[in-house]
């Protein structure tokens, strides 16, 4: 019964452990689907020519120093970079809080099945008790049925005997009566 209960436990262990991946790896290709299609929203590079564009498509000529940067162009990729940094620490952000959450929540869980365990365990053991004790119950029925058998045929004999007895005596006062008589 405890060996069952154990392999049980162990295969709810395990697919919570499976759930548990699955869930994550939605969260994570939600987040990274998320953050691609924000930056798919951001506007292209103006007035810069394509081999002016550097592989991540932002353009090259802003760590130089010509005097053909305007600064309008300038200071909107400023302003594009800043918000993509924004947006990268607000999701870096949310991402650490539910890392802390989905931590706590382990922990809480790790705990509930430690108690868990030891319940099963205890549990097994009254079980076990129980069974024990059954078995006893059973074995002391059975030395009692036979027992009320040997009491019960003792009782048929001596009652042979107790009618015997009466009868004899019964006959021998009438008999005691006539001679007297």
């Amino acid at each position: 019964m405890v060996l069952s209960l154990s392999e049980r436990l162990h295969k709810v262990t395990e697919s919570f452990d499976q759930l548990r991946t699955v869930r994550f790896q939605e969260t994570v290709d939600k987040k990274l689907r998320k953050r691609r299609k924000g930056l798919e929203l951001l506007p292209p590079p103006e007035d810069v020519s394509v081999s002016q564009l550097d592989s991540d498509g932002y353009s090259k000529d802003w760590l130089t120093d010509k005097e053909e940067v305007k600064p309008r162009v300038l200071e909107s990729r400023q302003q594009l970079m800043d918000e993509e940094t924004h947006a990268l620490q607000i999701e870096l952000s949310s991402m650490m809080d539910m890392v802390q959450e989905t931590e706590r929540k382990m922990i809480e869980m790790s705990a509930l099945n430690h108690l868990f365990s030891t319940y099963v365990l205890r549990q097994a053991q009254q079980i076990e008790m129980i069974y024990t004790q059954a078995v006893e119950a059973t074995n002391n029925l059975d030395k009692g049925n036979k027992e009320l058998s040997k009491s019960q045929q003792r009782n048929s004999s001596s009652r042979l005997y107790i009618i015997l007895i009466f009868t004899v005596l019964t006959v021998t006062l009438l008999f005691l009566d006539w001679y007297n008589g």
